[in-house]
């Protein structure tokens, strides 16, 4: 994650707090917002992020091991991220398409030994790359497990789930298995294309958005979207195996 100056105590002064955060909360806004098709979005996902801000704000504690950039940037961008679940931001014919790409990449996975590559995937779907890569675009939003699905899968509710990300909240056992997740996904990035890790890298961990990526990398911005899709739709199929 790109480093973001922040305040290291909490401050009295919520608005003029709010006005020296107001650029990373709408640098996240519309980061996040790209690719939707809705001109009140950013809006709302900022007035989403200052919610967030201040809740941050009441549940910093100065004394725990944690910084306080890393703790309210995860809770600003969990309020945006809830606003858009609020939404139902994902339509019901893009979740099927992505099932459908998921079960293909899942099925040449497991006859080639490695992730597939876009052509492969647009063969085995029965249709033209360029159909294929136009199709990526509606992707841009998928997560690789929702925190609901990660409830699911280590039985911890999903608040937990959240104050895992911020804080120490959870015990010592219910960490470690989060963890595990947090080793397995590594894991699985690793064997995705170097582009492919790069995007990710670029995008989750320096917080660079798209046109940054795509100026640094030398390719066009739908490319560089094409590719983070193409990556977190070979995660979901590896996360998202039918038990």
């Amino acid at each position: 994650m790109r480093s973001r100056t922040f305040p290291t105590t909490v401050v009295i002064d919520r608005q003029k707090t709010i006005e020296d955060l107001m650029p990373v909360i709408k640098h996240l806004a519309y980061k996040i917002s790209y690719g939707f098709d809705d001109d009140m979005l950013v809006d709302d996902l900022i007035s989403a992020g200052v919610m967030g801000l201040l809740e941050s704000l009441d549940r910093f504690d100065p004394r725990k091991n944690i910084k306080l950039n890393t703790f309210a940037y995860w809770r600003i961008r969990g309020a945006m991220i809830d606003e858009l679940r609020r939404r139902d931001w994902i339509p019901k014919n893009t979740r099927a398409k992505a099932k459908k790409i998921t079960e293909a990449i899942r099925d040449l996975e497991s006859r080639l030994g490695r992730y597939p590559e876009e052509t492969e995937i647009a063969r085995e779907l029965d249709v033209n790359l360029e159909d294929y890569l136009s199709m990526l675009k509606d992707f841009g939003s998928l997560t690789v497990l929702s925190v609901d699905e990660l409830a699911e899968k280590t039985g911890l509710p999903p608040d937990e789930i959240t104050r895992y990300a911020m804080e120490d909240g959870t015990d010592p056992e219910q960490r470690a298995e989060l963890r595990d997740i947090e080793r397995l996904l590594g894991r699985e990035i690793g064997k995705l294309s170097e582009r492919q890790q790069q995007v990710l890298t670029f995008y989750y961990y320096e917080d660079m958005n798209m046109k940054e990526i795509a100026e640094l990398l030398s390719i066009t911005e739908s490319r560089v979207s094409q590719i983070h899709s193409q990556a977190l739709l070979n995660l979901r199929a590896r996360f998202k195996r039918p038990q």
